[in-house]
C-alpha cells in the first residue's frame, strides 16, 4: 500500500476520534467521518470495513501512543526504578487528559448502548498487559520480597488510578497528573512498608493475580520496544563497526528511525528504507533483524 494510503488511514482515525469526542461513536455515521476526511463513503470502506473495525483501530492507536510514552520514560538515563514508575504514571495520566473528551464519550456510549461492566475485548487485552507491566515495575521498585503482595499493591494502584481518571474527567477539578502520581507513590510506599513489616496473608494471591493477567497472551514487555533496540544498537556501534564513515552512516540511520517512530504519523517508506540500510551492514546482525521484527507494526500493510 502506498504512503498516501497509509497517511489517509491515520487521517481517518484522527477525524473519527474528533467526531466521537464531540458526539459519541454510536451517534456518528461512517458518512460523517468520510465527509470530515474529504472522501467518499466508498473510499472510507476501503480502509475500514465497518465502524466496529474503525473503533478497534482507534483503541490500538491509543494503546500504541501509551506504549511509546512509557518506553520513552524507560529510556531516560539516571532514573531509579521508583522515579521511572512515578514518571510513567504521570505520562499515562497526561495522555488520559489529552484524550479526555474522546474517552468520556466512549464510556457514555458503553453505558448507554452496551453492557455497562463489559469492556471491549481490545481494552480487556491491553488492560491485562498493563497489569503485568505494573507487577514487574512494583517488584523492581520494592524488591523481590514484595512479590507475594504485588496483587495487593496493584489493587491500590488500579483503584486510585480509576479515581484519578474520574477526577480528570471533571472540568471543575484542577489536580495535576504530577500531584496524582506523587499521591499514589506515597500510598504505595506506605502499603509496601506495612506488608513487608507485618507479613500478613495477601488478599490477592499470586494465583489470583495470574488469572487476572490472563486476559491476553504475552505481556507488555517494554524491553522489546524498538526504541530500546535502537538504543542498544547505537551504544554498541563502536564495538561492531570499525570504519568511522560506516559508523556515522549507521548512527544517522538509527537517529532517523528513532525520530520517525516518535512521530504522530510514522512514514512506512522511511522506516523500511532505514531498515534496508541496517540490513546492508552485516556487523549489526542479529540486532537489526530483531529491530525489523519489532517494527512490523509500523511497516505492515494497512
Amino acid at each position: 500500500m502506498s504512503q498516501p494510503s497509509i497517511d489517509k488511514k491515520k487521517l481517518i482515525l484522527r477525524a473519527a476520534m474528533q467526531l466521537f469526542a464531540a458526539k459519541g461513536s454510536s451517534a456518528t455515521s461512517m458518512q460523517e467521518i468520510a465527509e470530515a476526511c474529504g472522501m467518499s463513503k466508498g473510499s472510507l470502506y476501503l480502509h475500514f470495513k465497518s465502524k466496529e473495525e474503525l473503533e478497534q483501530s482507534l483503541f490500538e492507536y491509543c494503546y500504541q501512543m501509551l506504549l511509546d510514552h512509557l518506553t520513552q520514560v524507560e529510556l531516560q538515563q539516571g532514573l531509579t526504578p521508583k522515579e521511572k514508575l512515578r514518571r510513567q504514571l504521570v505520562v499515562m495520566l497526561e495522555l488520559v487528559l489529552e484524550l479526555r473528551e474522546f474517552l468520556i464519550m466512549q464510556f457514555q456510549d458503553w453505558h448507554k448502548n452496551g453492557t455497562p461492566y463489559k469492556e471491549p475485548a481490545a481494552v480487556q487485552a491491553h488492560n491485562a498487559k498493563l497489569l503485568r507491566h505494573g507487577k514487574n515495575k512494583l517488584e523492581a521498585v520494592y524488591g523481590p520480597r514484595i512479590e507475594p503482595y504485588t496483587g495487593d499493591l496493584l489493587t491500590i494502584a488500579y483503584g486510585m488510578v480509576g479515581i484519578y481518571v474520574r477526577l480528570l474527567f471533571e472540568p471543575h477539578v484542577s489536580v495535576s497528573p504530577e500531584r496524582m502520581a506523587e499521591h499514589l507513590m506515597d500510598l504505595l510506599d506506605l502499603a509496601a512498608q506495612h506488608q513487608l513489616n507485618n507479613r500478613p496473608v495477601p488478599l490477592i494471591s499470586e494465583e489470583t493475580l495470574r488469572l487476572m493477567s490472563e486476559g491476553a497472551p504475552g505481556s507488555l514487555d517494554l524491553q522489546q520496544h524498538p526504541l530500546l533496540t535502537i538504543k542498544g544498537l547505537r551504544d554498541t556501534l563502536g564495538d561492531n563497526i570499525s570504519d568511522p564513515d560506516r559508523q556515522q552512516e549507521a548512527l544517522e540511520t538509527l537517529q532517523i528511525l528513532e525520530h520517525e517512530i516518535l512521530e504522530l504519523r510514522p512514514r512506512r517508506a522511511i522506516i523500511k528504507g532505514m531498515l534496508a540500510n541496517l540490513a546492508a551492514m552485516p556487523e549489526l546482525a542479529p540486532r537489526s533483524a530483531e529491530l525489523e521484527q519489532l517494527l512490523q507494526v509500523y511497516t505492515q500493510h494497512s
